[in-house]
């Protein structure tokens, strides 16, 4: 404290004793006040300056702009009173007293004490001030910075960086060097016990392993569980006598660090079920200190010697102990939203694996065949987010993305449910009850024509060509070799005919010829009926130039995309599954318009994820194991067939290129995802 007398008015005051300490006469005053701040060492000034009413408005402006902020000073003014003063609100501001008589020893004394209480009120107001503005600052940023948990928390999906997320935030919010967290978990038992999930230190890194702790009250994180009740510990190593838990001190000795302040909060779930434990270590946020609070302290300031956490760290302020049971609390519901979430996927995919599982179990000869395309999809996917250059280097599926094809694939063939499954099990031309009554025909025609050369031979038939045959034997002998070796044909030709191709070859002049050769046999039935050994069907099957199935057969398979796409539909996808209909309705469509169910032209109507399923599904199709209607097919006569499909335009050549630079077709194995016989 300072008094500070111009020499100017010296004699109008009557001075105690000259030892007084903090009592300055000087000439020039504003030196003296300069010289006084340079002394003072970032500690408050207080001053009572005492001068005449003619210096008082230099004075004002020297001090007023002055850089020391803990400058308090008022102004006795002294005057003759015979003149009129004009001064303006500032000058006013910092006038303690106005004089216009002298003043004696006792009023000089009241004048110092009572000026310097007041100066003592506005410095203590300014402090008060100061924290009150620094906490609402500090709480304005602690209500941004909850919005902002509020949405990282609904848009955080992993686990593991969901974790990580509510421990930054929370110690960034409390600006707490130090943090971990406990999740309550059971054991095989059923018993509940702690998991020591995630820790994080700003000041040193401390790496620590995950591992398992009892649930009781001698652990401070522990206590927190069974109780529920918040603890804002000032010392960790001064903890009351009465504590039920106690603090493991190893850590700080392993790593020589030092845990002083604690928040330990626990973590409810929308039901008020405590699921863990948040705790948070050494708050370097002094709202109370001299230090500029920057909302940011947490990983600005490093505590490194061990005088750091004597002079940087505090205890949590108390309103952090609603505040993180907020965040906890938010935290906690945000985790177990988290977890159903994640267990509602795991059921769905289980679900859709499952229902695939079912529709395959009817054919197990293409069991495999959807997740294998599954498969491919994903790797095909995968590849294309690694190109760098050509058509697919500015393309990225995301994992939404590639779990969105994923599931496309897996229901692609889900329609066939509605598929007579004969059809699908259809290996050849004929039906496997067909083909069995034609040969029963032939067999059956082969015989009438041994028993009427019998009838003949033995005379019981008499006709001119048969008394013409008789006139040599061996001409007779040879007609009816002709006639059962020509039955032997046909027969032998049917069976052929029957048999899948991969061709587009003909089988119409093989087809007319056995037709021509069965017309010229009669043959009835036991009431005399002509029994028709090639009925339409059977014309029709055997006609048929590539695979085993007739064109209204075909048009029958064809519908499982409509079948799927309309059972699909029906399914309440969330929007970043949206397109998997259409993936799934469009994976048969062909690039020059040739494909079904709508014969679209062009990659601009079909999406790229279709086009993608249709080179898996063409080579899952060629290279799986034997199906009833074709063999396996060695992968390097696939790929040839593959690239004849692409330069047809019938598949995207590009994303064929991928398929075969990547070596997607070895990442698959033909056999795999099938089910036991």
């Amino acid at each position: 404290m300072l008094a500070l007398i111009s020499e100017k008015i010296r004699n109008r005051i009557q001075l105690p004793d000259s030892s007084s300490a903090g009592i300055v006469i000087a000439r020039d005053i504003e030196k003296t006040m300069n010289e006084s701040l340079s002394k003072c060492e970032k500690r408050p000034l207080f001053a009572m300056v005492f001068l005449p009413a003619d210096d008082i408005e230099a004075f004002n402006r020297n001090f007023s702009a002055c850089d020391y902020r803990d400058l308090f000073y008022k102004a006795v003014v002294f005057d003759t009173g015979d003149r009129s003063l004009d001064m303006g609100e500032e000058e006013l501001a910092s006038i303690y007293d106005f004089r216009t008589t002298d003043v004696t020893e006792g009023e000089f004394n009241f004048l110092l004490r009572r000026g310097f209480i007041l100066l003592r009120e506005f410095y203590d107001y300014r402090i008060q001030k100061d924290e009150y503005l620094l906490q609402l600052m500090d709480t304005k940023q602690d209500q941004d910075d909850l919005i902002n948990i509020g949405k990282s928390l609904s848009v955080e999906k992993d686990p593991d960086k969901l974790l990580r997320l509510i421990l930054f935030l929370s110690k960034k919010i409390t600006g707490a060097d130090a943090g971990s967290i406990y999740l309550i978990e059971q054991n095989e038992h059923g018993e509940k016990q702690l998991r020591f999930k995630y820790s994080h230190t700003f000041s040193k890194d401390i790496p620590i392993e995950e591992f398992v702790m009892p649930m009781n009250e001698k652990s401070i994180a522990g206590y927190v569980a069974l109780t529920g009740k918040v603890l804002n510990l000032a010392d960790m190593y001064r903890l009351p006598e009465n504590s039920p838990f106690s603090f493991n001190t190893s850590i700080d000795k392993i790593h020589q660090y030092r845990s002083k302040t604690m928040l330990a909060v626990p973590m409810r779930n929308y039901i008020d079920e405590i699921i863990g434990v948040i705790q948070l270590l050494n708050s370097k946020e002094d709202l109370k200190g001299k230090r500029t609070v920057s909302g940011n302290e947490a990983f600005e300031i490093r505590l490194v010697k061990p005088e750091d956490f004597d002079n940087l760290v505090v205890q949590f302020d108390p309103r952090y102990e609603g505040l993180m049971e907020a965040v906890a609390s938010q935290a906690a519901i945000a985790l177990e939203n988290n977890r159903m979430i994640k267990q509602i996927e795991t059921q769905f995919e289980e679900f859709v694996k499952a229902s695939v599982n079912a529709i395959e179990s009817r054919d197990k000869s293409t069991s495999g065949h959807s997740f294998r395309v599954a498969e491919i999809c994903k790797e095909m996917a995968l590849s294309i987010n690694q190109e760098d250059r050509g058509v697919f280097k500015e393309m990225v599926f995301s994992a939404t993305a590639i779990k969105e094809l994923e599931y496309a694939a897996l229901l692609h063939d889900f329609g066939k449910v509605y598929i007579d499954l004969a059809i699908f099990m259809k290996g050849k031309k004929l039906f496997p009850k067909d083909f069995e009554t034609l040969m029963m025909k032939i067999n059956y025609l082969y015989r009438v024509i041994e028993l009427q050369y019998a009838l003949r031979e033995s005379g019981r038939e008499d006709d001119p060509e048969t008394a013409e045959m008789k006139k040599t034997a061996e001409g007779y002998h040879a007609a009816r070799e002709q006639k059962l070796e020509s039955v032997k044909k046909i027969k032998e030709m049917i069976k052929s005919l029957n048999e899948p191709t991969v061709t587009e070859k003909s089988p119409e002049e093989i087809l007319a010829y056995i037709i021509q050769e069965i017309s010229q046999i009669l043959c009835y039935d036991i009431d005399g009926n002509m029994i028709e050994v090639l009925d339409g069907t059977a014309r029709t099957n055997l006609a048929i130039k590539r695979g085993s199935l007739n064109e209204d057969e075909r048009k029958e398979i064809e519908s499982h995309v409509i079948h799927t796409y309309n059972f699909v539909s029906k399914i309440p996808w969330p929007p970043e599954f949206k397109n998997i209909p259409e993936i799934a309705l469009k994976h048969h469509e062909k690039i020059d318009g040739t494909g079904y169910p709508y014969g679209l032209k062009g990659n601009e109507d079909i999406p790229i994820q279709a086009r993608m399923m249709a080179i898996a599904d063409i080579y899952d199709a060629l290279t799986a194991s034997d199906r009833p209607y074709k063999k396996s097919i060695p992968k390097e006569i696939a790929l040839k067939i593959l690239n004849d499909e692409a330069k047809n335009n019938k598949i995207d050549a590009d994303l064929l290129d991928i398929f075969i630079r990547y070596r997607i077709y070895d990442k698959v194995d033909r056999d795999s995802f099938r089910m036991m016989e």
